[in-house]
């Protein structure tokens, strides 16, 4: 039972350091704010994590998990590279929309903390999360859904450009409208240039 509440408990730092940074950014987030956002002390913290760095460390972990995630639950098998590109991007969408884009502020303000280690951490994950998205595009372009003069790592960084860059004005726009409103027609812009 310990063990379960360990896991608990280190779940709930790191959330409550995704909360602090989405909230009032990387600067403000200290074992100190994290213990009183938990409701633990900061010698409670210590007995889960060795340093700050570490939980944030995790936090990029967590994100990356739930990101890879969310793509691959989004894949159909047997369906071709553009349904399941539309469907990634729809899923991505809806995750960001329902964390109020909490993961892209996050990996933003890590990517700032240069000599951290966590833009290091930050970089890997973006590599990870565009090699996913190539591998759809190379499996596109084989299938013959995608054009075969297209550039699969450019048109992987558009896909994740497209996402960033919706996640981020949404949040600098106080989350005001719904993003399935600009779904559809990035994704109509998106796909005329990569469709075969």
């Amino acid at each position: 039972m310990a063990k379960q509440s360990t896991v608990v408990r280190k779940h709930q730092i790191i959330e409550a350091a995704k909360t602090l940074i989405t909230a009032t950014g990387m600067e403000s987030v200290t074992i100190d704010a994290i213990a009183e956002e938990v409701g633990l002390t900061e010698g409670a913290i210590y007995r889960h994590f060795t340093s700050k760095h570490q939980i944030l460390s995790l936090l990029i972990d967590d994100i990356e998990e739930k990101l890879l995630k969310t793509l691959s639950s989004a894949q159909v098998p047997g369906e071709s590279a553009l349904e399941n590109l539309e469907r990634m991007l729809e899923a991505h969408l809806s995750n960001v929309e329902g964390q109020r884009a909490a993961s892209f502020i996050v990996i933003t303000q890590a990517m700032g903390f240069d000599g951290t280690g966590l833009s290091d951490r930050a970089s890997s994950m973006f590599t990870h999360y565009l090699e996913f998205v190539k591998g759809i595009l190379d499996s596109g372009v084989k299938e013959g859904s995608i054009r075969g003069d297209i550039d699969t790592d450019a048109a992987a960084t558009s896909f994740l450009a497209m996402i960033q860059c919706t996640a981020t004005l949404w949040a600098l726009n106080d989350y005001s409208s719904p993003l399935a409103e600009r779904r559809a027609q990035m994704w109509e812009i998106y796909k005329r240039g990569i469709a075969s």
